[in-house]
């Protein structure tokens, strides 16, 4: 697989070039509904719906916006070997191909996971749970077993975030994108002398993100405004 190496130079780069390009394709980014309140030494693994080709750049812009955490997010290895500057920024593979590539990018994903020695280490992963691109109204959404997997790898206290994202023509001849986060699971180490939480299910947060959707549709038809963020 191939694996994150974050270069300051990269970020430079693409940051300033990407709000560049969105201020392009799109009218405006906003997040709608309650922003998650999650401590700043807690790692974020963010679960986005994905159903647009810009879905890995949405997250990065609200992490830039709200979290300001070292940003991750699993990309398919042959993009990636296609587009192999965003190793730089973030980027890490997944052979859907290889159950034995499979296995280590999810081993890999629970390490980056794991506590950071500062809080300017703490991350934020991004993971696809449908695993591939699919149309916004197809329910269910068909979600992977491989969250489960990661969750049950982590050792350490996280946040588990979902991420509804839609893309919606108004007024303008441009699309506006629309997110909101859902509420966190804050997932406890299971060897503390706490109680642990009980891990959520495949199914469990499936069902969370299409009512997640089902909101923001709602909270975009009332015209409700939020925080922009570009």
């Amino acid at each position: 697989m191939i694996t994150t190496q974050h270069k300051r130079w990269a970020h430079a780069i693409f940051r300033p070039y990407l709000r560049w390009l969105c201020r392009r394709r799109f009218q405006g980014i906003q997040i709608l509904g309650e922003i998650p309140d999650v401590p700043d030494t807690t790692p974020i693994l963010l679960l986005p719906n994905h159903s647009t080709w810009w879905d890995g750049f949405f997250p990065y812009l609200l992490n830039d916006a709200i979290f300001r955490r070292p940003y991750h997010v699993m990309m398919l290895e042959h993009r990636l070997r296609e587009f192999w500057f965003f190793r730089f920024v973030g980027a890490f593979s997944i052979n859907q191909q290889s159950p034995k590539g499979i296995i280590e990018t999810l081993a890999y994903t629970a390490s980056l996971l794991a506590p950071a020695s500062n809080f300017s280490q703490t991350p934020l992963v991004v993971m696809f749970p449908q695993g591939e691109l699919r149309p916004s109204g197809v329910r269910p959404l068909g979600y992977n077993r491989g969250v489960e997997r990661v969750l049950s790898k982590t050792s350490g206290t996280f946040a588990v975030v979902p991420l509804a994202m839609r893309c919606e023509f108004l007024t303008e001849s441009k699309p506006y994108v629309f997110l909101e986060c859902g509420t966190p699971h804050i997932i406890s180490p299971r060897n503390s002398h706490q109680t642990p939480n009980t891990l959520p299910n495949t199914q469990q947060l499936e069902t969370e993100m299409e009512q997640l959707l089902e909101r923001l549709a709602q909270r975009i038809i009332a015209g409700q405004n939020g925080v922009k963020i570009l």
